[in-house]
């Protein structure tokens, strides 16, 4: 598997090549532009992010968008990097059994990528039902 970083606006054109995992916020976040191009209201995505998060699990928009999301907490509040490990490799157990991307694009800013998110996907990326994925692509407005 190769593990990369770019800049949104690097990856924005091939953004239809990759499934999207993100955190379940509403509103001026990432959930938003992943999935501006979709048939999506904006009420749909209000009941998304309220119900991953209320759940407390990754959820996804696949079929209808190649978005999916971990609770908000986990990003926001919790800022522990074994706790998004464990979302993270949730949504790589649901990809390689259903949703079976093969480039994904984790999309973890705040507005920038906060250090315990990079310890996590170092660690995920390692777990076995990622090795189904080809590429990952870490969205950070830092990398060239």
């Amino acid at each position: 598997m190769n593990v990369s970083q770019a800049s949104q606006n690097s990856i924005w054109p091939r953004r239809a090549e990759y499934h999207v995992l993100t955190y379940a916020e509403e509103g001026f976040a990432p959930l938003n532009i992943h999935t501006r191009d979709s048939t999506l209201s904006k009420e749909q995505l209000v009941q998304f992010a309220a119900l991953v998060n209320d759940r407390n699990e990754v959820g996804s928009l696949y079929p209808y968008a190649a978005v999916s999301a971990v609770p908000r907490a986990v990003i926001r509040d919790l800022q522990d990097a074994h706790a998004l490990r464990h979302y993270i490799e949730e949504f790589f157990r649901a990809n390689a059994n259903s949703i079976r991307a093969k480039k994904v694009l984790l999309d973890f800013r705040t507005p920038s990528v906060p250090w315990f998110v990079a310890t996590a996907i170092q660690d995920a990326v390692a777990c076995p039902d990622a090795a189904f994925i080809e590429e990952v692509v870490v969205v950070n407005d830092t990398a060239p």
